[in-house]
């Protein structure tokens, strides 16, 4: 029987190794060295998800990345396949099929992304290749422009500067782990909004109490295990069967 593990550490605080186990019946990797883990999906696994903070790590594994992974220079699917080790990024289609409802025909919507972890980068590559007029802000600039200069078509901010371009953002997607301030007053026109983290969501209320349309961590983390099942398996996933889990353990 083909077993498929997840890797990473910390990952006790994590909802995702809860909803690995209903879909895959197999426990967590958790070691603090990725070396450790990595030998353990080549000795024991057909295919490992990998979460932080080893997607950059194992990238630099991968015999074979798609076209995706080696713009974000991180995987977090890895795949034996005919003798090779095989990478993919989830987050990218996962954040892609939550975006998609929001392409416009008529003119390309402005995005504005803070942050640029993992997630963040994924989610501004997916609005780039839906031809969406992407802005990345971060509070390490160096890093924001070095990113959107590889990604090519997004521009780079200051963190300082993000207010100005919220107010005349069509989607806001928040990456970060922490609240700031300056997103307090959200504008009245944003389409909306998506936010990463799901253990501590910093404008779901917002939103609430502005009306305007919220996509959670928990919508993102749904569309990653539906997204990372077919890639790891090759196997059509059983959707419904994926949002129970996700409203189980929420």
């Amino acid at each position: 029987m083909k077993k498929y593990g997840l890797i990473g550490y910390p990952i006790a605080h994590s909802k995702s190794p809860l909803l690995f186990q209903a879909a895959y019946d197999n426990r967590p990797v958790e070691e603090a060295d990725f070396e450790t883990a990595y030998a353990r999906f080549l000795a024991n696994y057909e295919a490992v998800n990998v979460t932080a903070p080893f997607k950059g790590d194992a990238f630099r594994k991968v015999d074979i990345a798609d076209t995706i992974s080696r713009e974000l220079l991180a995987v977090n699917i890895l795949c034996k396949k005919n003798d090779r080790i095989y990478g993919y990024n989830s987050d990218f289609w996962a954040i892609q099929q939550l975006l998609t409802p929001y392409k416009d025909k008529t003119r390309r919507p402005r995005v504005l992304v803070f942050g640029c972890g993992g997630a963040a980068k994924a989610a501004a590559l997916a609005a780039l290749k839906l031809r969406m007029q992407v802005m990345v802000a971060n509070r390490d600039f160096r890093k924001v422009r070095d990113f959107c200069f590889t990604g090519g078509g997004m521009i780079p901010l200051r963190l300082e500067q993000a207010p100005q371009y919220l107010a005349q953002a069509d989607i806001l997607i928040y990456g970060l782990p922490l609240h700031l301030d300056l997103v307090d007053s959200l504008p009245q026109n944003l389409r909306v909004v998506v936010e990463a983290n799901y253990k501590d969501p910093c404008l779901m209320q917002a939103c609430s109490d502005r009306g305007i349309p919220y996509i959670s961590g928990m919508d993102w983390l749904r569309e990653q295990a539906i997204s990372g099942y077919r890639l790891m398996t090759g196997i059509e996933p059983d959707e419904e069967r994926v949002r129970a889990c996700c409203a189980q353990i929420l």
